[in-house]
């Protein structure tokens, strides 16, 4: 970590009166900032921290205090918050940052990752749970069954993919040894244990590829390249993008216990619901006429039922790194055990275009809020 008076600003709109600011006067600090690799943190508090404390128009206000931080710290602590306090007697604002543990409230929701799809035992799985009925209904017949089929696969995970980071570098340390023992003496069976060795590392490395570029969701990275580092760099980010350490009341009291924070946003948006009207206003025909029409045929064929091939081409053309559904689960799964979920899938989905009804926890949305300001505190 690195704070205090950089006597520079960053951006063209840093100084409020005075001389305005060049690009010469930027690049210097941004290009080193660019080359250390250092990450601003979150801040609260005013926007300009430094003033000359004249009086009236010769007043110049700058941003010259900030706190940088790089990878590592940004890892552990990029959740902290920088708070900007008023200056008192100084020229400029004291910087107040504490130190605490992120909360995570709640436990985290299911989520399928597409490794699983790869394991030899994933097809068993699926099959063994759908192989079983719970309703009579489709749709719910169909939810029921990806809720059963949860506990089994966070069984697999917990089995075959928990402590990756463990398995990698026992993998490397595996690999070491036996090439440690080529430098001695080399052999045919030493060189088949070395080759099955490379085979291991390049697995497990990966398996923690793939599973942090779901999670970061950085879809313009292949795998292969080994960008571990980036994923978890983009992973942390977005957390801390989305972490709401604290925020202010409609009553103007600072809030940064989380459960007043929730019950705050809470009683927020239901000051915000309304009731139905009554009535609604009727669609003016005349004014409809007056634009593009759909001729007969186009009527009739947007009115026919939807074909097997309609529903897997839809799934199939889904990007199988897109965030899940409401369940947890992705297209990737879906498309992964299609041969499989088919004709309960397509029989729900005829069902549902057929009745114009949804089984009520499909119908379910879960609401994401996210920040728009990075100090909402300000």
């Amino acid at each position: 970590m690195i704070c205090g008076d950089f006597n520079a600003v960053l951006l063209p709109d840093e100084r409020l009166f005075g001389n305005p600011i060049t690009f010469p006067e930027i690049r210097d600090f941004s290009e080193c900032i660019k080359q250390v690799q250092l990450t601003e943190f979150k801040w609260s508090g005013d926007y300009y921290t430094w003033s000359n404390k004249q009086a009236s128009t010769d007043r110049i206000w700058s941003r010259l205090d900030r706190a940088f931080g790089n990878h590592d710290w940004m890892l552990q602590w990029g959740h902290v918050v920088l708070e900007y306090d008023v200056p008192h007697i100084s020229d400029h604002a004291p910087m107040i940052l504490s130190l605490n543990t992120m909360i995570h409230p709640g436990k985290s929701p299911f989520r399928f990752f597409n490794i699983w799809a790869d394991h030899t035992t994933f097809i068993d799985i699926v099959q063994q749970v759908w192989s079983k009925e719970f309703s009579l209904n489709g749709m719910e017949n169909i939810w029921l069954k990806l809720k059963a089929l949860k506990p089994q696969l966070k069984k697999l995970n917990r089995e075959e993919f928990k402590e990756i980071n463990l398995k990698i570098a026992k993998a490397r340390q595996e690999l070491a040894i036996i090439q440690r023992q080529l430098t001695i003496h080399s052999s045919d069976d030493l060189y088949r244990l070395e080759k099955k060795a490379v085979q291991n590392l390049e697995k497990w490395s990966l398996i923690e590829e793939s599973a942090l570029r779901q999670k970061s969701r950085a879809q313009w990275i292949k795998l292969g390249d080994a960008n571990t580092k980036y994923f978890s760099a983009v992973i942390k980010e977005r957390s801390q993008k989305k972490h709401l350490g604290g925020i202010q009341s409609l009553s103007g009291r600072k809030l940064t216990d989380p459960i007043e924070i929730k019950d705050e946003i809470l009683l927020f948006y239901k000051s915000l619901m309304g009731t139905s009207s009554s009535t609604l206003p009727a669609v003016n025909r005349t004014v409809m006429k007056q634009g593009p029409l759909l001729s007969h045929q186009q009527k009739i064929q947007l009115c026919s039922d939807i074909t097997d091939q309609e529903i897997a081409d839809a799934l199939k053309s889904i990007d199988g790194d897109k965030a899940p559904g409401i369940d947890g689960y992705n297209a990737h799964f879906f498309q992964k055990t299609w041969h499989i979920l088919k004709d309960d899938i397509v029989q729900a989905t005829k069902e549902f275009f057929q009745t114009g009804k949804l089984y009520r926890p499909i119908n379910c949305t879960a609401i994401t809020l996210i920040p728009k300001n990075a100090s909402p505190l300000m």
